[in-house]
């Protein structure tokens, strides 16, 4: 199956074009800018690098968080708006499996984190299933770093956004249990194709309409609203 992958959930911004025998072409960029400068452009320049076009592709995909609300909300409206025109089904992936399948074949548990800022992180554990995958043995949840290492046995592999803004704490946490690995910090896109292809495989793929995000805790924007109202209500 011929698809285009997205990933905008962090500062890293990343295209990849897979088909049936694996990836095509691929694109990672990461800045401090926002992700709407430059993702139409990387689209375009990874399509072009494999030889096809928009109406050439069967499917889309784009992680759907936990992860930056903007960056999140940019990555999806920018796939749903290419779903759309093409008439091409989508699919979701999870941010945080995306990055526990890329440091699968490392063997460990894997306690995969994204900083979610305000002194939390969004994280899940996966442990390898031996054939490359992973299997989630607690969903993703926004959580304090000092809350985890209760919850972990045996050693671990710490990855992500939230593994490096947090790595002195791990360390000192669970000593000689805790492993890290700078190459899994970020998500790859040809990792978030690879599950598209497995979800549609599983025959989940929707319209682009119906795709939603995973958001973990309500937005800044969202909370000072309720906060607006609040006070208006007692006024």
């Amino acid at each position: 199956m011929r698809l285009l992958a997205v990933d905008t959930s962090t500062l890293s911004c990343g295209v990849a074009v897979a088909d049936g025998e694996g990836l095509v072409s691929e694109s990672l960029f990461t800045s401090r800018q926002t992700h709407s400068r430059h993702l139409l452009g990387m689209v375009e320049e990874t399509l072009s690098r494999s030889g096809l076009s928009l109406g050439d592709l069967e499917g889309f995909s784009v992680t759907v968080g936990p992860g930056s609300f903007t960056g999140l909300r940019i990555g999806m409206s920018v796939v749903k708006g290419l779903a759309e025109v093409a008439g091409k089904p989508v699919v979701g992936i999870s941010t945080l499996e995306a990055l526990a399948r890329g440091a699968a074949l490392t063997g460990k548990t894997i306690v995969s984190m994204i900083d979610a800022r305000k002194g939390e992180v969004y994280a899940a554990l996966y442990k390898p299933d031996g054939k490359g995958g992973v299997v989630e043995v607690s969903p993703p949840e926004a959580v304090r770093p000092e809350d985890l290492p209760g919850r972990l046995t045996g050693e671990v592999l710490c990855i992500g956004t939230g593994a490096v803004t947090y790595r002195e704490f791990f360390q000192n946490a669970l000593k000689e249990k805790v492993f890290f690995a700078e190459e899994y910090d970020t998500i790859r896109p040809f990792v978030v194709a690879a599950l598209a292809q497995e979800a549609f495989g599983r025959g989940e793929g929707m319209d682009a309409g119906a795709l939603k995000p995973l958001y973990l805790r309500k937005s800044d924007a969202e909370i000072a609203l309720e906060l607006r109202n609040a006070s208006k209500g007692h006024g």
